[in-house]
């Protein structure tokens, strides 16, 4: 037996005369698991859709076990044992699970479909995998994380022996990350190849044998998990040295002079939020870390006008004010950035100037008409300066990569009269790169006087770029960490609500 399952030699592709893929060679061996890392752009989806026959490259030779193959569809791929699961999951929710795993590949005799028989496989499958919802459950009642194990049934379904991972842990809590992560284990144990596309470092280096690190449509390096380390790849992924990777979580800056812009007293919404008090200095970047349902969003919605809350005042440069819509408190100076950009953030069939310049229409007005040569100016001066790749900012913003999405989010506030950012979870989904050019953004948003409040679920980001961290718990606010003494292990105890006896914060 061949000991690499896939070898992609010498791949090039080419779109409109600009090449995504330059020469590049990819190898897997049987049984392993590899993580595909890259900025957005770098060419990972595009490698992938080759070998899932989805693109036909125009140089280059495919192996699979040894023997080359030739796939002109995803159909070819699926009947070679490739399958991918895409970070967009495509369940049909109207059908059951099991009609769902066998979509397209039903099982028939003499024409008759065969129900009973299709059941019996999936429980066999279903069993495999410690997956316990009946066969009859709709698509539309499961979780995301559910919904991705079905995905992988129906990988399974066809036998495929490579199966493709494209960002699936983006919506799933840390328990269903869990349970996938165990799921992948037997996979491998069942001498399945995985190809794990991942944002998460920490992710990649808790599941991965192995990491293949793309820039550029070129693969600049192949390790075993522990031959690198998570800063190397980092510093990989953005073509950046070391010690600049380093030197940028080593900022600790005196804030003490600076005036109070933002304070909340005894904030309380019945099982939402309790008697949360908070001050943010002029210039600072406070930190919101927690759990999910700590109430991180719903103090962030409160904060700019979208959530009513019940007792307590908000304090804005010392005067009490009450948003009673976001457009209140955007008048006040302060913009939410907000973690569903899909359905919050953009308006997703509208082009890309459009979504940049929907805030600020009446600067571009006149006498209630909008120049569009003004929206086109002032779009294109936040692609320049946001480093947003878009060929035409007539795209709808649908189109373009998640990172790239969160930036067209950013840069309608880019040139408004905001004092305070409310970042929440402006980073889920999108690659290392993208990730260090918004954390550059927030950081000069500090640097020129605004503040920035940050929520992430990831410890590590939030520890990176904050001045100061208050965590969150059941509503609370349960410990409040300077920088000088940021320390992961305590604050991830206090997000779980785990802490020294007479250590708690009472808010």
């Amino acid at each position: 037996m061949h000991d690499n399952i896939l070898e992609m030699k010498g791949i090039e592709k080419c779109f409109s005369q600009v090449k995504v893929l330059k020469d590049v060679d990819f190898l897997v061996k049987r049984g392993e698991v590899r993580a595909l890392v890259g900025a957005n752009g770098a060419g990972k989806s595009t490698l992938m859709k080759i070998l899932g026959g989805v693109l036909i490259p125009n140089k280059g030779e495919i192996f699979l076990n040894g023997e080359k193959v030739n796939f002109h569809s995803p159909r070819e791929a699926i009947n070679c044992g490739v399958s991918i699961i895409y970070q967009e999951l495509s369940l049909i929710p109207t059908m059951s699970i099991y009609e769902n795993v066998y979509l397209n590949r039903e099982r028939t005799n003499y024409g008759i479909l065969q129900k009973k028989r299709m059941k019996s496989d999936y429980e066999k499958l279903a069993g495999e995998l410690k997956f316990g919802i009946p066969a009859n459950v709709k698509a539309s009642s499961l979780n995301i994380a559910n919904q991705q194990l079905v995905e992988i049934m129906k990988a399974l379904s066809i036998d495929a022996d490579i199966i493709v991972m494209d960002e699936p842990t983006t919506s799933l809590t840390e328990s269903e990350k869990e349970k996938l992560y165990e799921t992948i284990k037997s996979l491998k144990q069942r001498g399945k190849t995985i190809i794990y596309i991942s944002h998460l470092l920490r992710e990649i280096f808790q599941i991965a044998d192995s990491i293949t690190i793309m820039r550029d449509g070129e693969i600049v390096g192949n390790f075993r998990r522990n031959e690198i380390t998570q800063m190397e790849v980092a510093g990989l992924v953005m073509n950046k040295s070391m010690a600049a990777v380093s030197a940028d979580r080593e900022r600790i800056r005196d804030l003490s002079g600076n005036p109070v812009v933002l304070k909340t007293e005894n904030i309380t919404k019945t099982g939402v939020l309790n008697n949360i008090n908070l001050v943010l200095k002029k210039g600072e970047i406070l930190g919101l870390a927690g759990l999910l349902g700590a109430g991180r969003t719903e103090l962030c919605r409160t904060l700019c006008g979208d959530l009513a809350f019940e007792s307590g005042r908000i304090l804005l440069n010392g005067k009490e004010c009450r948003f009673k819509l976001p457009s209140d408190a955007i008048r006040a100076g302060i913009g939410l950035i907000p973690e569903d950009r899909k359905n919050m953030g953009l308006i997703l069939k509208h082009p890309v100037y459009n979504n940049s310049t929907i805030v600020c229409l009446k600067n571009l007005s006149k006498f209630g008409i909008v120049s569009k040569k003004k929206q086109y100016n002032y779009a294109n001066r936040q692609v320049s300066r946001l480093n947003i790749k878009v060929s035409d900012i007539k795209n709808q913003a649908g189109t373009l990569s998640g990172g790239n999405q969160q930036k067209v989010v950013i840069s309608k506030w880019f040139e408004g009269d905001l004092q305070i950012y409310v970042f929440d979870e402006p980073t889920k989904g999108i690659d290392v790169g993208a990730k260090e050019d918004i954390f550059r953004l927030i950081e000069m948003f500090a640097e020129g006087g605004a503040s920035v409040i940050f929520v992430s679920s990831d410890l590590e980001e939030v520890l990176r770029i904050s001045d100061r961290i208050m965590v969150m718990s059941k509503g609370r606010i349960t410990k409040e960490f300077e920088k000088k003494n940021f320390d992961l292990q305590k604050i991830t105890a206090f997000c779980m609500d785990i802490s020294e006896e007479g250590d708690i914060y009472a808010g």
